[in-house]
């Protein structure tokens, strides 16, 4: 469904502009849910407004390609690329609050995709307004459509978010962090919703997320990203058992555990580099336990080594030395 091919996103206009995403490649297969995870500060909002095509300068593409479901929207004009934002494409925002617009009804907001995406008129998009609302489980939704976003709660205000992004029937649907700021029981039942609509409609989800335990329950597959740049992809259940980055297992160490009494948690040195900052070879190099000179001449490009798995480093797993993907394999 979705094809990103080298995809790199800078910071202004000269010729060699700081990066903000460097070479990320990956797909997203027709009804799969791809979950995008990293520190804050490593570009996965910017991967999703890059897709969307919503950055504002001056960050801006310089390079790279977008399939959607076969269709190049790096080839044509600004206008195709909208026409495909908002139907086919959609996305769910961190938070609700600040993306609604304060002054229109809810209702008001949905029925505008309705009349601007699928052409109904007002008494149709009203109707199908009030679906939506039902659909993602608002109580009482004949009396939200009037409500204004600040009469809600903050939870449903996120379940409004997903009845716009919902309303044209996207084929692929990407969520930035969606539970950010609601409480636990909230955001337990914002994932069981997108959960029960991504199966029913099949679509292809997106899905970026700091929660390894949403991740868990959510993914059929997993990218890592760190500073830019893609660190590890793999499936769900590859990344939990057998992760090969040594960011991907910093992640999962930093994870607390009831089985293990520590006095203290375990935590990452260092901090992310900023955009201008990026040592020249690996990004993570500064705050690896592995590193060796090798890793600060080049960034590793993503090698497959465990079937569905490919790594941006030199030395998965800890390995001593460089390994080809030969040896990986007979490992």
């Amino acid at each position: 469904m979705l094809e990103v091919n080298a995809l790199t996103t800078v910071a202004g206009y000269a010729p060699h502009a700081p990066s903000v995403l460097e070479d990320v490649s990956f797909t997203i297969g027709a009804g799969e849910v791809l979950c995008v995870v990293g520190e804050s500060g490593s570009g996965k909002s910017m991967l999703a407004m890059t897709i969307m095509d919503i950055l504002g300068k001056p960050i801006r593409r310089s390079t790279g390609t977008i399939r959607l479901d076969g269709e190049d929207l790096t080839a044509g004009s600004a206008a195709a690329w909208r026409g495909r934002r908002g139907s086919d494409l959609a996305m769910i925002f961190q938070e609700p609050m600040t993306s609604l617009n304060p002054i229109m009804r809810v209702g008001e907001q949905i029925e505008e995709v309705l009349r601007l995406r699928k052409g109904m008129d007002k008494v149709k998009a009203r109707r199908r307004a009030l679906e939506l609302l039902e659909r993602v489980e608002i109580p009482a939704a004949a009396a939200r459509l009037d409500a204004y976003p600040h009469e809600l709660s903050g939870g449903m205000r996120q379940r409004v978010m997903i009845a716009v992004a919902l309303a044209s029937e996207p084929k692929l649907l990407i969520a930035d962090e969606p539970t950010t700021a609601l409480d636990v029981t909230i955001q337990a039942q914002i994932l069981d919703l997108l959960r029960t609509l991504q199966r029913e409609t099949q679509m292809s989800v997106m899905l970026i997320t700091h929660d390894l335990g949403v991740v868990a329950e959510m993914a059929h597959r997993v990218m890592v990203l760190y500073a830019g740049r893609v660190a590890e992809i793999a499936p769900v259940e590859t990344l939990f058992d057998a992760p090969a980055h040594p960011y991907t297992q910093a992640l999962l160490a930093s994870i607390p555990s009831l089985d293990v009494k520590s006095e203290r948690l375990t935590t990452i040195p260092g901090t992310v580099p900023g955009i201008g900052n990026m040592p020249h070879g690996c990004r993570f190099a500064t705050r690896c336990p592995y590193v060796q000179d090798v890793c600060r001449i080049a960034p590793p490009p993503v090698m497959p080594l465990l079937p569905g798995q490919g790594v941006g480093c030199l030395r998965p797993f800890g390995y001593p030395a460089p390994v080809t993907p030969a040896e990986r394999y007979a490992s």
